[in-house]
């Protein structure tokens, strides 16, 4: 595992949990600079997927990870985490957990799916075979994923694009960056990533005392997830936005007016 940080260290701090399979350059490239401008940023690279030899374990021992570099540079305690889609996972991980304590959880538009351990061995399966053709042949790949996508309430709308501020889809942005991760990464840390993410289970109505846990609702993704949120939290702040899944990191405006709002109401 590795954190490049970002800032001053004298503000506020500020930690980015990227995706499955995803490094922080990939899912956070146009946040960074205005995030950096008013906190101290702290930006996860998973084993596996920062450069050296490791391969990913498991979300448990990834997790102990963070919860020691917290607790070595910053006594145990951030103001604020953003995790986003699989990066919720490990956020409420954290809180859960009670080892460190942050005051502001983001969770961005997770899923948070759980399943048995044979169910989760046959999906890894299949998106290991997924994983392999997407980085064989990316540009195939990803005409494929954008009409799954579009179908799933993953895509950006054209007015999303206009929102946005960036003046392509910034899915087929964010995917490009995530076919160029995948040819650079061990295929088995990008299993054990995604196996591991559905076996570890996460608490019913997780609340601490001091924590509040904001989440990011991608209302195109549908109500589903919505009562996933109120199962797994037990006072979630619902910031409902009417996006697919993970659009608004095109719209780093957008989340600097939620986070300015959010961290200076509670």
């Amino acid at each position: 595992m590795k954190i490049t940080e970002f800032g001053t260290e004298n503000k506020m701090t500020f930690l980015l949990l990227p995706g499955t399979s995803c490094t922080w350059e990939c899912n956070f490239d146009l946040l960074i600079k205005p995030l950096a401008e008013e906190y101290h940023v702290l930006c996860v690279n998973y084993t596996g997927f920062d450069g050296g030899t490791a391969i990913f374990d498991t979300q448990t021992a990834e997790t102990k990870r963070i919860e020691k570099y917290v607790k070595q540079h910053f006594g145990g305690h951030l103001d604020a985490v953003y995790g986003s889609s699989m990066g919720g996972s490990f956020a409420s991980l954290l809180v859960q957990r009670k080892r460190i304590h942050i005051d502001h959880v983001f969770i961005g538009s997770s899923d948070l799916d759980q399943a048995s351990p044979l169910v989760a061995k046959l999906g890894t399966e299949l998106i290991g075979i997924f994983m392999k053709r997407l980085a064989r042949n990316p540009e195939k790949a990803l005409q494929k994923f954008s009409k799954l996508g579009e179908a799933k309430g993953m895509g950006m709308s054209e007015e999303d694009f206009k929102s946005s501020g960036v003046s392509d889809d910034y899915m087929q942005h964010m995917m490009k960056g995530f076919c160029d991760t995948l040819q650079k990464v061990d295929m088995q840390s990008v299993k054990n990533q995604f196996y591991s993410d559905l076996v570890t289970k996460l608490d019913d109505k997780i609340s601490v005392t001091g924590t509040v846990i904001h989440v990011f609702y991608a209302k195109k993704m549908g109500k589903k997830y919505l009562k996933r949120y109120h199962q797994h939290y037990a006072k979630p702040d619902i910031i409902p936005l009417n996006y697919g899944h993970e659009g608004w990191l095109g719209n780093p405006e957008l989340m600097m007016r939620i986070f300015r709002k959010k961290m200076q109401s509670n």
